[in-house]
């Protein structure tokens, strides 16, 4: 048999097709923190400020937690120009730091200067002290997460009308229901955020190993199963006590990045990005029952709305692997134009629609005769894509443009496009509420949507890092 291959005629033509084919693979997780193991670390929120602290403005000079014994510890500061108009309804993430395990009895703030705005304009304030301390005990354990929530009171924080002295509260526990609960993956930070989605107010966090990225919620059964990209093991989460219940052991070198669960919850599949591999896990004995082989740099799995197939995006292969989920074996390979990220299916389950990188338009994929049927236009490079079962329409988040195109699968067009701070890299939709919820790693928030008029009502801090997010009630 005779081998044909392709040379360049020019070292020029070489160079174009490698950047070429490395545009194509996926970026390798960044990690930028190491575990925490024997120290804990603290994150310092600082509460959604009251209306009538829109004529404030303040600059923190430092903030410092106060240990039981020894000397005050610095936390950095994440910004430290406060303006009330700004803040008010909004939490913002104020200072956090990896700190020695111990007993504390709160926290010191330096303020550098104090402005107030009056009818005449902005005076400046007069600063009452050096510093401030706000006390409050918490304690901080190893390897684990405290959060702490500051509240600014303006009107306790100004003495004759030209002196500020600001009255802070400390705070270590905010109330929850579990129907509420939010969780999202920071691969960046090592972290899983908790949040209120009623509220959009963060309460707590979980310290995991590297580079938590996929994650899925069982609702049923109260559970969370987050990939651990850096430490090729899957965490196993008791969303009702917030802890982890176990671990999930993959093979060196897995980096699993994605997950999928079947409908019935009994069933777990990890995207191996490092090996070219999909785990197919029994929940229940919480371990793997077999690996099957896939194509090059697999990015997601999808599984069809009666868990009898899960379709994988191999994104350097060109290519979709479909998996019998009864029999546990490859079914079919189908054959691609771009390179696909992620998947959705509509309603009935009679279509699959992916998104493909660095091409304009959904690929739309006939499920019962494993063929491409056709092609819809969005407008840009997608990267996200999230179906609604609930009107059918498809969502896709655009690499450029900060916007989300609406598309519907009856008319194969898009629709309508909601507008966002920056790229949608991740979507999901709480039924509950109606909402789409949008994470925006680059602006380092997650945007929530009226679902009914299209518009932004909150947004949540997060980190640079954020990769994934799951709610209950989510659909």
């Amino acid at each position: 048999m005779k081998t044909s291959f392709f040379m360049p005629k020019n070292i020029f033509s070489f160079l174009l097709l490698s950047l070429f084919f490395t545009a194509c693979i996926p970026e390798e997780p960044r990690y930028q923190k190491e575990p925490l193991k024997d120290r804990g670390e603290v994150l310092l929120y600082l509460q959604p400020m009251p209306k009538e602290a829109d004529t404030f403005r303040f600059t923190i000079e430092s903030i410092s937690v106060i240990p039981d014994d020894g000397d005050d510890i610095a936390l950095p500061l994440t910004f430290a120009d406060l303006k009330g108009a700004d803040l008010v309804g909004v939490q913002k993430l104020l200072a956090s730091g990896i700190i020695p395990h111990g007993r504390y009895r709160g926290i010191r703030l330096q303020i550098r200067s104090a402005h107030l705005q009056g009818k005449q304009g902005e005076a400046k304030l007069l600063v009452a002290e050096d510093s401030f301390m706000v006390q409050h005990s918490f304690e901080v354990n190893q390897g684990k997460i405290s959060t702490l929530f500051l509240s600014f009171d303006p009107l306790k924080s100004l003495t004759d009308g030209i002196v500020f002295n600001p009255f802070f509260t400390l705070t270590t526990y905010v109330s929850k229901l579990l129907s509420l609960t939010g969780y999202i993956t920071d691969a960046g930070s090592n972290m899983i955020s908790i949040f209120n989605k009623d509220t959009m107010l963060m309460q707590a966090a979980l310290a995991t190993g590297r580079a938590p990225t996929g994650l899925v919620f069982d609702q049923v059964r109260g559970l969370a199963y987050a990939a651990l990209s850096g430490d090729d093991y899957i965490e196993v989460i008791d969303i009702f006590a917030g802890k982890f219940t176990g671990r999930i052991r993959l093979n060196l070198g897995d980096e699993p990045q994605e997950l999928s669960l079947v409908p019935d919850g009994k069933t777990l599949l990890s995207v191996n990005h490092g090996s070219n591999s999909v785990s197919i896990i029994d929940t229940d004995a919480r371990s793997e029952v077999i690996r099957l082989n896939v194509g090059e740099q697999p990015t997601a799995a999808v599984i069809d709305p009666l868990g009898l197939r899960a379709y994988i995006m191999n994104s350097l292969s060109r290519s979709i692997t479909v998996l019998d989920m009864s029999s546990k074996v490859i079914y079919a390979t189908i054959g691609v134009e771009g390179n696909p990220l992620k998947g959705a299916f509509n309603r009935t389950g009679d279509r699959l629609y992916v998104v493909n990188k660095y091409m304009p338009y959904l690929t739309v994929i006939d499920p019962s005769r494993l063929t491409v049927t056709g092609k819809i236009f969005v407008g840009t490079s997608a990267v996200s894509i999230k179906a609604d079962t609930r009107s059918d329409l498809i969502y896709v988040g655009n690499s450029t443009g900060g916007n989300i195109s609406v598309i519907s699968p009856s008319v194969s067009i898009f629709v309508d496009t909601i507008m966002t701070a920056g790229t949608a890299a991740f979507m999901t939709i709480d039924d509950q509420e109606n909402t789409l919820l949008a994470l925006i790693p680059e602006r380092k928030v997650l945007q929530m949507i009226n679902l009914t008029n299209k518009r932004i009502i909150a947004e949540i801090d997060v980190g640079e890092g954020a990769y994934a997010v799951a709610v209950m009630g989510g659909r």
